[in-house]
């Protein structure tokens, strides 16, 4: 018999890949979709738990939670290892108790942990910690979570279209790095070679130092108006990059969420979108 807690991350994958959001490898909202989005949380378990309680979603049909980048951070266990899998436990099991209100994008960090290309943090390799965290918590039952894990980080989608010209993904492709896209990602299926360096979700979800001309080029390229991204530290929780693109951090007390209808155009005033996750 399979460990519960594969069959958790296997039941939510499967979910992941017949979302009926879904188009190939982006999401679709709609007007009346409203969208509660969250920034890098990194293993920050309060900071979720706060927005999951916020969400509401059993009273609230028509939210939308999109979390990214779950993974590496957090508080470690006695051993020192990472315990970040407990919040990815968490999401998968909001999936699947809520499939049409709960969705993810894909970042770096679940790149590096599918192909165990490190990134070292502390001296210490992220991907080693997770590990080392998962052999901890489930002993000979690891190596089956593991590979469950691998298979939920796999299926997720790269990026996310608002009705209202929004566009949701972790970062996207740094400007020096444009051409190593393949720009049929959205559409076709993913292969082996796309997750490594070079490849084009490798590229898509590390890509930094955006330019004015180079967002104004993607804009136009992929159909959009603004760029809602995660990936970049933010001290203050958001910042806005050239007028195009917001990006959020939600993994530290001055993480934010933001919140908007994906029908209805994105108002000026941040302030009436974002919100601290301390107040909610």
């Amino acid at each position: 018999m399979a460990h519960p807690v594969a069959n958790t991350f296997i039941q939510a994958a499967e979910l992941i890949v017949g979302d009926d959001n879904r188009d190939g490898n982006c999401l679709k909202f709609d007007s009346g979709e409203k969208i509660i989005y969250l920034g890098d949380i990194h293993g920050h378990r309060k900071n979720l738990a706060k927005v999951i309680t916020h969400a509401a979603l059993g009273s609230h049909p028509h939210r939308r939670l999109v979390l990214q980048e779950l993974i590496h951070g957090g508080e470690p266990d006695q051993a020192g290892n990472d315990r970040s899998v407990e919040v990815l436990l968490r999401a998968a099991r909001m999936k699947i108790s809520y499939p049409k209100q709960v969705f993810f994008l894909l970042a770096n960090h679940d790149i590096s942990q599918i192909t165990g290309h490190e990134i070292l943090k502390d001296g210490r390799g992220e991907c080693e910690s997770f590990d080392a965290g998962l052999d901890n918590s489930f002993g000979s039952g690891a190596a089956e979570i593991r590979s469950a894990v691998h298979q939920l980080l796999r299926s997720l989608p790269l990026a996310a279209r608002c009705e209202n010209g929004a566009f949701m993904a972790h970062s996207l492709p740094s400007p020096n790095r444009m051409d190593l896209i393949d720009w049929e990602i959205l559409t076709r299926p993913y292969a082996d070679e796309d997750f490594q360096r070079g490849g084009t979700l490798y590229e898509w979800t590390w890509g930094r130092g955006h330019t004015v001309e180079q967002l104004a080029e993607l804009a136009e390229r992929l159909g959009v108006e603004r760029f809602l991204l995660g990936h970049q530290p933010c001290k203050t929780g958001y910042q806005v990059q050239h007028g195009t693109s917001i990006i959020l951090d939600s993994h530290h007390s001055h993480g934010v969420i933001m919140e908007f209808d994906a029908g209805l155009s994105l108002n000026e005033n941040l302030d009436e979108h974002i919100r601290p996750i301390v107040a909610l």
